[in-house]
């Protein structure tokens, strides 16, 4: 990977870190396409190490133990998703794209309900559900965050980057652990997500700013529009994969 795309790499990820750190999420989602192009190696597992950087970041900005025992329940449920989306990307690769579809189809109908007045309750089966499919999202798709964020669109901004913060942590951890296991985590990726950390504390400084406009106001319809975005690019992927 050469000097310059290593840049460019930190600019997008300086942008998708200034995303993430107002709202709660979407930073994969801006981030993953443009770095797809730069160099296919920046993803997953870079992106990865960038977000548990920016994830302990948003802990250390918004603490509380609440927040911990907000995204409990979606946790338990992130483990399962996860394994399950590892191993039918592995076995079943051409069964995958229908299952994207599927999960993504459900998340866009769910913002939609949203944006007529469903709102899902954050009770422990529905979460650990939401947990879990992220979780497989994530994994097989790259795009984890929307069926978590849906059950905090009426939160306000540090209590959904709270929560979605220590979710992303957890899930970031268990990604890599997985691609480290799965052989798709070496030495070059090592590098290159080390290369993007002074980029992600550069977007994490500047999303205070950005933070402080979202909250008046905006978070259900930054969340609603980020989760509707993010359903629309996994369509397309499994569309065009």
């Amino acid at each position: 990977m050469s000097l310059q795309d290593l840049l460019l790499a930190s600019i997008v990820i300086m942008a998708g870190s200034g995303i993430q750190g107002a709202v709660g999420f979407g930073g994969a989602l801006f981030a993953a396409p443009f770095l797809m192009l730069i160099d296919p190696h920046l993803v997953p597992g870079p992106v990865n190490i960038a977000g548990i950087v920016l994830s302990a970041l948003m802990m250390q900005r918004d603490s509380g133990g609440h927040h911990w025992d907000a995204v409990r329940w979606p946790m338990i449920g992130l483990l399962p998703g996860s394994i399950a989306g590892a191993a039918v990307l592995r076995a079943l690769s051409e069964s995958v794209e229908s299952l994207t579809m599927l999960f993504a189809n459900t998340v866009l109908a769910a913002v939609v309900l949203s944006i007529i007045g469903f709102h899902p309750r954050r009770k422990p089966g529905q979460l650990f559900i939401g947990g879990t499919a992220s979780g497989f999202m994530g994994t097989a798709a790259g795009i984890g965050g929307p069926p978590i964020a849906l059950f905090f669109q009426t939160a306000t901004g540090p209590e959904i980057r709270g929560a979605l913060a220590r979710f992303f942590a957890i899930s970031s951890a268990i990604s890599l652990a997985l691609l480290w296991l799965f052989g798709q985590l070496g030495h070059q990726e090592l590098v290159a997500g080390l290369w993007l950390v002074p980029a992600t504390v550069a977007g994490f400084v500047a999303s205070r700013w950005l933070a402080t406009r979202i909250d008046r106001g905006h978070v259900r319809v930054a969340v609603l529009t980020l989760s509707g975005l993010s359903s629309l690019v996994a369509i397309g992927r499994a569309v065009l994969t």
